[in-house]
């Protein structure tokens, strides 16, 4: 261990700040995480051979798609030109 480093006893607003934004860092990761698997699992009860095919991970569009057109008349509307959800 480094002698030369000294703890320090008081947290100025900055490292204060830098506490609260990696704390917030890591459970935005962590909901996104839960999401994509919750997604995947949902995708492989239904859609076995989708869930293979697309990489929820690597793809934003992929996660765009999956959950901008969940239901049969939204991927209808999307097959024949249709315009975006929402």
């Amino acid at each position: 261990m480094r002698r030369d480093l000294k703890p320090s006893q008081e947290w100025d607003e900055t490292a204060v700040d830098l506490k609260i934004l990696t704390a917030r860092r890591y459970d935005l990761a962590a909901d996104r995480t839960r999401s994509i698997n919750r997604m995947r699992a949902q995708l492989q009860e239904y859609f076995p051979t989708l869930e293979r095919i697309v990489d929820c991970t690597a793809s934003k569009a992929a996660l765009i798609l999956l959950t901008g057109y969940q239901t049969p008349p939204a991927c209808a509307g999307l097959a024949r030109g249709g315009s975006r959800p929402g």
